[in-house]
């Protein structure tokens, strides 16, 4: 009894801290993010994300996942592309920064808290951040190289593209 309201307890923690961090992303302006951050380039070792495809076969299970916006309309939905314009598209790749840091700050403050408590409970929390993330920084990961040669198919610049016609497609809470 007294493991399973541990367990419980665990949980829940993990899961308000998901949704704190959820919900500051969401709070940060779209300018926050931009893909030519050091945290947000493509290392070398991913080639362009395609490294994700050929291991573990992204495309065959990124679909299958639910997305934050399945349920909160109002964000910004990255399971498929709705337009094709540069403005949307640049947008599309910011987004991408956005969950991408969620999720990693969502494995880092479950670790922070793993911190605090036995060596089975911090492993057992570390276990469940990771598994529940990884996956999604994966997808993140893998699309934006992507999304950013489509940007360059369209002989378009980044520099083009203002944070101002930005907020005309979707409207930062």
């Amino acid at each position: 009894m007294m493991h399973s309201l541990l367990l419980i307890h665990h949980l829940v923690v993990f899961l308000i801290i998901s949704i704190v961090n959820t919900i500051i992303s969401i709070k940060l302006p779209i300018s926050f993010f931009h893909y030519d951050n050091w945290f947000f380039r493509g290392w070398g070792w991913e080639k362009n994300g395609q490294i994700y495809q050929d291991y573990i076969g992204v495309k065959k299970w990124k679909n299958r996942l639910p997305e934050l916006s399945d349920f909160l309309s109002f964000l910004f939905t990255k399971r498929q592309m709705k337009q094709s314009g540069s403005e949307y598209l640049y947008r599309f790749v910011l987004e991408t920064c956005r969950a991408e840091l969620v999720h990693w700050s969502i494995i880092i403050c479950s670790f922070i808290y793993a911190q605090r408590h036995y060596a089975n409970v911090s492993i057992f929390i570390i276990f469940i951040a990771v598994a529940l993330n990884l996956p999604y920084i994966i997808i993140q990961r893998y699309n934006r190289p992507r999304i950013l040669r489509l940007l360059v198919n369209k002989k378009t610049t980044i520099k083009q593209v203002t944070i101002n016609d930005l907020t005309t497609i979707h409207k930062d809470m």
